[in-house]
């Protein structure tokens, strides 16, 4: 995922192709190339335009147009500037990954090329006259857009194919505990004796000491070392003794000793994480040897929230409604 801003206080992810993008998120632009390396032409203005008008457009409907000419003063430039340079990320990463599928001789399927065949019908006729004009796309152009994105993350499956990234049960195991916070030692050893008494009511007991609980799903990774082997050394129903974890003092009860559900979305989780890191390591090394060239002044003139173009044609919503 390669763009993320800060809205209402949580992050969010705009570009949706949840792990190209992540691959993607490291944005290598500025990396050396190697003397022998290879000079390849990037993509088109019209190419650019595809992706920049879906992120234009994702934005304002959350954060109107005025997020454009937000100053963000950690990195001394406005917004538009930003995302300007991330999209740009984006469209080298592409390309990159084409070149790399072309060098495996990785290719897309007849079945593939339809598909995104059809997606590209769909985005193209969502466009407006005034949309094509100003973009300057075709529908050849935005036809191969769509296949491009659709073979690079074909080629992270093949690159990654042979490699063991099993996840096993015990390394993703979620449990679903209760947690109440003490001030102290003492008055957490308190709370331990009381809530271990026969028929005692954990929640009852909580809001009886006046102290804060709070329900969550523990991972391993998550908290300390005691903290952790405190909680999973629970069976479903029992409660902790007090247990001091970074100068803090908790009593805890554990709801589920398997959470299923957050097992499995864990497991998912560290096995898309070790197939990126395996991924990334294949494309560095394939990424220094490319240097990208563009149209003259085609980043420095693109302007993000010029106009309103491409309104109903999302590039990745349409892309992931027809990949399989």
């Amino acid at each position: 995922m390669i763009i993320r801003r800060k809205a209402a206080g949580s992050a969010a992810v705009f570009l949706t192709a949840a792990f190209l993008t992540a691959l993607l998120a490291g944005c290598k632009a500025k990396l050396p190339v190697s003397g022998d390396g290879q000079n390849v032409e990037g993509y088109s203005r019209a190419d650019i335009m595809v992706i920049a008008t879906t992120e234009q457009n994702r934005y304002e409907a959350v954060c109107t147009d005025r997020i454009w000419q937000v100053s963000l003063e950690e990195r001394g430039e406005t917004f538009d500037r930003y995302l300007t340079e991330q999209i740009r990320c984006f469209m080298d990463e592409l390309k990159v990954m084409n070149l790399l599928a072309e060098k495996r001789e990785i290719a897309l399927t007849a079945e593939e090329r339809a598909a995104m065949a059809e997606a590209s019908q769909e985005y193209f006729g969502r466009l407006t006259d005034a949309d094509i004009s100003y973009m300057g796309v075709t529908r050849e152009s935005v036809k191969s857009l769509f296949e491009d994105f659709r073979l690079a993350e074909k080629l992270v499956d093949d690159v990654t194919a042979g490699l063991d990234l099993e996840v096993s049960d015990s390394e993703a195991k979620m449990i679903s505990i209760q947690q109440v916070q003490c001030a102290s030692f003492q008055e957490a050893q308190a709370f331990a004796a009381r809530v271990a008494e026969e028929n005692a009511d954990f929640e009852a007991c909580a809001l009886e000491a006046d102290l804060s609980l709070t329900a969550r799903r523990l991972g391993h990774g998550e908290e300390t070392k005691a903290f952790e082997e405190a909680a999973f050394a629970l069976a479903s129903g029992q409660t902790s003794g007090p247990i001091e974890s970074d100068s803090s003092f908790y009593v805890l009860k554990c709801l589920s000793d398997y959470d299923e559900e957050a097992t499995d979305a864990r497991k998912k989780m560290i096995f898309e994480e070790r197939k990126r890191r395996a991924f990334q390591a294949i494309y560095d090394s394939f990424r220094e040897t490319i240097t990208l060239s563009y149209p003259e002044h085609v980043w420095e003139e693109l302007s993000l929230g010029e106009g309103n173009y491409g309104a109903g044609a999302d590039f990745f919503e349409i892309y992931r409604e027809y990949v399989k």
